[in-house]
């Protein structure tokens, strides 16, 4: 067992000073009105097929062996496939997956576990569905085999290699990395062996392609993280339960908690909640305050749904959030996807987690064109620029294409060139041009763009 010391050590608790660069928090309200001038859509028309963002499952892969969670016995196929028809109904696009290195914890990677992952990351794209990546050695508290931070190293230079080779399919699958490597399922504590974190946060970095969000499961690692690779960095939550606890990332009551979560909101971060199984008290509100607080890009289905029973985010499908609650307690919402002046929980975060950008206060004049875009959900569309056609011409706005300052509640007016024609809008994944946002209004959307003008005429 862990001690209760080193519980609190590993994941963040113990009070001494952290090093968090400081961000510009992010506004805590609109700063403008949203006309109707672009239709918006609503609860009856709304959908969730962007990628990169949303709920998310979970699934496993263990190379060298046929099989997913080691020890499982399950096929690592099969069990993909069974949480993509399990969480269908619920529109999954985005999947967790770890990857175990157990086999070769103190030895290469061989070619033939690489060419293992080539071809699982090709059956992930032909699903059509993007994966958050982690990559893990050791599942059990006593486990006496792990890697030692050599092992570690060595195998973050042949993936290095592996990414660089397979660089595109990499990019059309994987939206995020997780750092792991280090202990219990990759979580940072429990190691076999002591290892050293900071040598691990390196080699994660270089092994990942540039552009590739890097998240890391406590605030003292991320104390840890080099200043010059830092703004690669956020955090995953995985212990979301709506109030204090040891194994949160960081105590909400901490001196660091506002510098954590602006630069969280700057970032790419996750969150999960315990198993169902554990039959955790939870606060609801209190696990909306962390998403929201924490700007959480996806959240996982995987845990404390149905994976055993009913447990509380199959609940929150019949508990309310009324338009004063969302407001009281600032929660950025889409005041269009309220049915009757509320919404439940699992649907505020179905449409929520994320960005949620929507086009709106369409201005025509003598020879210019400005639109508004309003992002509703919890986080920025990272990764993303804008690109605005005008008559399919490509046209620059006055202001900035990079989405990664379009954090939550952030709103920005687009100024360009007009005098007739179609005005469309293209939000484009730098990594993946071929990933591109749907708006969440009432218009066409085709080959990437949407459509925000049909055609007019000074």
């Amino acid at each position: 067992m862990i001690s209760a010391v080193a519980l609190c050590c590993a994941l963040g608790a113990c009070a001494h000073s952290l090093n968090i660069k400081d961000y510009p928090a992010a506004p805590d309200k609109l700063m403008y009105e949203v006309d109707n001038s672009i239709p918006l859509a609503t609860d009856a028309s709304a959908y969730t097929d962007n990628g990169s963002r949303g709920f998310r499952g979970e699934t496993y892969i263990t190379l060298g062996r046929d099989e997913a969670y080691p020890g499982s016995g399950e096929g690592y196929i099969d069990k993909f496939e069974y949480e993509l028809r399990r969480l269908s109904p619920d529109g999954i696009k985005v999947m967790q997956v770890y990857v175990y290195l157990i086999e070769y914890y103190n030895t290469d990677i061989p070619s033939s576990a690489l060419e293992q992952l080539r071809d699982y990351l090709a059956m992930i794209e032909s699903k059509d569905i993007k994966i958050l990546l982690r990559f893990a050695y050791e599942i059990t508290e006593g486990q006496k085999t792990g890697p030692r931070t050599k092992d570690i190293e060595r195998h973050c230079a042949t993936l290095k290699t592996f990414f660089r080779d397979n660089l595109e399919l990499f990019n059309r699958t994987v939206y995020a990395m997780q750092m792991g490597m280090i202990g219990l399922w990759g979580e940072g504590h429990g190691s076999a062996h002591r290892i050293n974190t900071g040598k691990v946060i390196a080699a994660v970095a270089d092994m990942t392609p540039i552009g590739t969000p890097i998240m890391i499961r406590t605030s003292e690692m991320l104390s840890e993280v080099p200043s010059e690779i830092e703004s690669r960095f956020g955090l995953h939550e995985d212990y979301v339960i709506g109030y204090n606890d040891p194994w949160v990332a960081i105590q909400t009551d901490s001196p660091y908690y506002g510098a954590v979560v602006n630069k969280c909101k700057h970032s790419v971060t996750d969150g999960e909640m315990p198993w169902g199984r554990a039959n955790l008290k939870i606060d609801m509100l209190g696990c909306i305050k962390t998403c929201v607080d924490f700007g959480f890009t996806s959240f996982s289905l995987a845990h404390n749904y149905t994976e055993e029973g009913v447990y509380h985010l199959k609940q929150w499908q019949s508990e309310y959030l009324s338009e004063d609650t969302l407001k009281e307690n600032k929660f950025p919402y889409n005041p269009a996807l309220l049915k009757d002046g509320s919404i439940s929980v699992f649907d505020y975060l179905k449409y929520h987690l994320g960005y949620q950008p929507v086009a709106s206060n369409l201005v025509i004049g003598q020879d210019s064109a400005s639109f508004m875009l309003t992002n509703y959900g919890f986080a920025a569309p990272y990764g993303y620029e804008l690109k605005i056609y005008v008559d399919g011409n490509i046209v620059n706005p006055t202001a900035s294409q990079d989405c990664n300052d379009l954090v939550q509640f952030s709103q920005q007016i687009y100024t360009v060139p007009y005098t007739c024609g179609e005005i469309s809008i293209a939000i484009v994944n730098k990594r993946d041009p071929s990933d591109c946002i749907r708006l969440l209004n009432d218009i066409p959307f085709t080959d990437g763009r949407n459509v925000i003008l049909t055609g007019a005429t000074n």
